[in-house]
Order: C-alpha cells, then structure tokens, then sequence
C-alpha cells in the first residue's frame, strides 16, 4: 500500500520504516496450499460462463471491461490458430462456482463472443485481426463450424484453488498470482475471500451517508480504498490495539475472519458504533476530520492513521460521551490541532505508521486528548450515566 500512487483526497502512507521487529511474520504452513490442475476446454469455460458457474464480479474483481474489442478479438484469433492461452487461476467456493483470481480480461472476451447472444449490443464482432482478416465483423455464430468447432474444443491450463483453504493462505495466493493489467488492490482481495457477512458489512458502511459525509466524499470507491478504510476500523474497534503485533495486512485479516464469526447483535453493534463515530466526527472536528496541518498551517489529506485513531476512539465512547465532546468542541479543537502540530505526533502518523509503539501510541493520544476534555468539570456535570 505503501508504493501505491493513492487517489486525490488520501496522503500517501509510509507503513513500516525498515526498523520495526514486528513485520515478518512466520509463513503458513506449505501443506494449508490446497491447489489443484483442472483440465478444460474452452467449450467448458463458456458453459460455465453461460450459467453463472464462474463468477465474474466486478464488485470485488478488476473491472472485466478494460480489454477493447481489437484485443479480445485477438485472443480469440489465438484460439483460431491453436496459441495456447496463459494459465487460468479459480478459486472454487463450497457451490461448485468458480471466482477468477487470475484469467478474467480473457474471460470476458470468451462470454462476449460465444456465450453473449448474437443480437446483444454487447456481443463481440471480430475486429482488428493480425492475421484472419477474412473474419473480420464476424460473430462466432458466423464462423465457419469447423472454426467454431476448433476454438471450442482448444485446451486451457487451470488451476483451482479448492474450498477448505484457509482464508489467510487464499488471500496471500490471490496476492501472488493475480497478475491482469490492474492488479488487484489489498481491499479487492479481501472482498473476494471474505464473501458473506464481512465483505458485507465493509461496503455497507463504506457507502453510508455518515462516513461520505465525514470523509467529504474524498475516498475513490473505484478500487475499494473506502472498504480499506472501514476494514481499519473494524480492526481497531473489534481485536483493539493491544492485540496488534506490528502487520497490518495480517491484523485486517484476522478483524474480518473475526467478522464473520459474529452474531447479528455484534454486527449490529459495530454497524451502530461506527456509523456514530462518523457523524461526530463530521460535528465536532467537520471538513478538518481525519486530516493533518501541513507545514504551511493549512489542512492536507485524509490520513489513515489519524483515521482508524480518531474514529475508533469515538465509537467506543458513549452516546452522552460523544455530546459532550460536541458541547466542548472549542477545546477540543485546541488540542487536537496542538495535537498535530507536535512534530512526535505527526511523526507516528506519517513514517513506520504500521509499527506497533506507532500504531499504540496514535491511538492512545487521540484518548488522552478525548478524556481530557471529558474531564472538564463543566462538561461533565451535564452528562447523562
């Protein structure tokens, strides 16, 4: 993430610093890889296509789009002239369906032109070939049957991920192996192997109204760096920061595989904290949320960092609590921009921001500053227990 080129609105975030101990974890065990070759033949691939068998979903997946229609013809010419297509990689779901995890531009191209009904805009014509120009604007009902025949019956290289694989052990494959022409981002992965209840919740949040507001709408949803974004939270707010070992990645991992273990109450009540967490922070701290004070005085990006301190900080307070740091807003905002004016400060939030002192003691300030003004008797005679 951090060598990411992020969207407008989100700074650009240094995780590790080269001098924390925490980030190299011990590997999983060889023997949790559970990967199978599956022979098949394109014939195969498009009846999978034809009945919804290979979930091509562009929610979680690269978008299936981005070959034009010259490119896809040319795969199919390849087909034509027996060129073997690179591997194909799937991750196979306890249904019997297929999620691409490598292979999608090229199955885009196959359903568009065997699969897609003849008479459907969307259907490919063949266009721009290197070498069949004879077939030029023709749709695979139009070939001659012994083409359509032989592109049908071509062989493909597949390789099935196979249900049972643990979670952590699937997204570090989908890591490794995804290799299209927009690789998949971390939270795209994730969306993938956490289906259900987690992927779930991530999108629903990552849409809600509170944290668009609270964010200014400057988190691209393109990519699922919103998801990202809840994920951190989820994290924080669920396994807390004295659970956190110095990684990241694995640290998301483990709040979703504990999402998905969690009963509706629980769900419910992280859907409820959270959603309050952002409507305050809209309130209390409005477009300065989630931001630092840049050398210039003037208020930057986004920051995750500040983002997963802020927000989980607020939701585990209560609702008097959160009314109260309203009504002492002013203070608030004294301290908190003091905050970010300390050079440690913006240092923990800026470099090795995944490291563990880093990533405690962000979160520690931000409540040290919170039950600060909580404290003030003022404040305090006013709230509700």
């Amino acid at each position: 993430m951090s060598e990411r080129e992020l969207p407008v609105g989100v700074e650009e975030e240094t995780l590790y610093d080269g001098s924390e101990d925490g980030v190299i974890t011990e590997p999983f065990n060889p023997k949790d890889v559970d990967i199978i070759s599956q022979p098949m033949t394109i014939s195969n691939l498009a009846d999978r296509l034809e009945y919804g068998d290979i979930i091509l979903d562009p929610d979680f997946q690269r978008r299936p789009d981005l070959w034009d229609a010259g490119k896809q013809s040319r795969l199919i010419e390849s087909l034509i002239i027996r060129i073997p297509l690179p591997t194909f990689y799937f991750d196979s779901t306890d249904d019997d369906k297929l999620i691409v995890v490598d292979g999608l531009q090229r199955l885009n191209a196959i359903r568009r032109f065997i699969v897609q009904d003849q008479d459907d805009p969307d259907c490919l014509r063949l266009e721009k070939l290197e070498y069949l120009k004879e077939y030029e604007g023709l749709s695979f009902g139009e070939l001659p049957t012994s083409i359509r025949r032989r592109i049908k019956e071509q062989l493909v290289t597949a390789y099935v991920i196979r249900p049972g694989t643990p979670d952590k052990v699937r997204t570090s494959i989908f890591t490794r192996i995804n290799t299209g022409g927009l690789t998949l981002e971390p939270a795209e992965i994730k969306n993938s192997v956490y289906r259900g209840q987690a992927a779930n919740l991530l999108k629903e949040l990552a849409h809600s109204r509170e944290f668009v507001q609270a964010t200014r709408g400057k988190i691209d949803s393109s990519r699922m760096l919103d998801c990202e974004f809840v994920n951190r939270f989820i994290a924080f707010y669920l396994l807390g920061t004295q659970l956190y070992e110095g990684n990241l990645e694995d640290f998301l991992n483990n709040a979703l595989i504990r999402l998905q273990q969690q009963s509706p109450d629980e769900i419910d009540r992280c859907r409820r904290d959270f959603l309050r967490s952002m409507r305050y922070a809209k309130e209390i701290f409005g477009d300065k949320a989630f931001r630092k004070i840049n050398a210039d005085g003037r208020y930057g990006q986004i920051n995750k960092p500040l983002f997963d301190a802020v927000s989980v900080n607020l939701a585990k307070l209560s609702a008097a609590d959160c009314e109260a740091l309203l009504a002492g807003k002013e203070r608030l905002e004294k301290k908190y921009a003091s905050l970010l004016k300390n050079e440690k400060f913006v240092d923990i939030i800026t470099r090795g921001t995944a490291t563990m002192n880093n990533v405690r003691s962000r979160h520690k300030k931000i409540d040290k500053i919170f039950q600060e003004v909580l404290s003030d008797d003022s404040l305090s005679a006013d709230r509700k227990f």
